[in-house]
């Protein structure tokens, strides 16, 4: 299978999958997160594999969605790019047999935020942050955001978050139980990597049920929750003031 947007190498019993769209800073077209979920598909489908890495190209884990398509045909109705492309791919990642580490090597923002807390262990460059600017462009947190950071950061944080949208940096992602541990951007990948080599190395049955159990004990309302971000985000990407946003910021980067 080939891909535009991502790269996919087996090496063991791990697999590392890689976006590629380092010129937007790995930002995510409906494309990008069609890949994705095939890419899951077929490692699901490989009893060889054992664990699954995920990371960005370049100096960015992912920029969240590519807002320079806003408005381009299949990108208007928000409400159905993330019913049909984002949201397949957060129940993904929660749904599949395999532990999946994210490998936040850099800026982590908007949806990509969702997708790096939909994995199983977060790690984090010390230059990496994470970011929610939803609410600047006259939007709200999707793909899971609205589930995930309250749940693991706590509701005022998670607020504070999304509402003043100011970057959470490495150490204080840390601190709010985000990432697992943070590295120097040199070591990180050895370290996502040395991780995945030992739950590799661990019964595979024992860990899709460890992650199985994890998942009903914490995530009982996710489905409800990615189906009400998508209602609401259908609601205001039809409004004229969501695309004035996103013109001013496109035009002020």
């Amino acid at each position: 299978m080939t891909f535009e947007d991502i790269s996919l190498d087996i090496d063991g019993a791990v697999a590392t999958i890689t976006v590629r769209r380092p010129d937007k800073l790995n930002a995510l077209l409906n494309r990008t997160a069609d890949e994705l979920c095939a890419v899951l598909s077929q490692l699901e489908d490989n009893p060889e594999i054992r664990v699954a890495l995920l990371t960005g190209e370049g100096r960015a884990f992912g920029a969240g969605y590519d807002l320079s398509t806003v408005g381009e045909a299949g990108s208007r109705e928000l409400d159905r790019v993330i019913e049909n492309h984002f949201n397949p791919l957060i129940r993904a990642l929660r749904s599949s047999r395999l532990p999946i580490i994210a490998a936040v090597n850099g800026p982590c923002a908007g949806v990509s935020v969702g997708i790096a807390l939909a994995c199983d262990i977060v790690m984090a460059a010390d230059t990496a942050y994470f970011y929610e600017p939803f609410a600047g462009i006259a939007l709200v947190p999707d793909g899971g955001n609205t589930f995930f950071l309250p749940k693991i950061a706590g509701r005022m944080r998670a607020t504070a978050a999304m509402l003043l949208g100011e970057r959470i940096s490495a150490d204080e992602a840390l601190s709010w139980g985000l990432v697992w541990e943070v590295h120097d951007a040199g070591s990180l990948m050895k370290a996502a990597r040395n991780a995945a080599e030992r739950i590799a190395g661990l019964s595979p049955n024992a860990v899709a049920a460890t992650k199985r159990l994890v998942s009903a004990a914490s995530e009982k309302d996710l489905h409800a929750q990615l189906d009400l971000e998508r209602d609401v985000q259908g609601d205001l990407g039809r409004s004229p003031e969501m695309h004035e946003a996103i013109s001013t910021f496109l035009g002020g980067r």
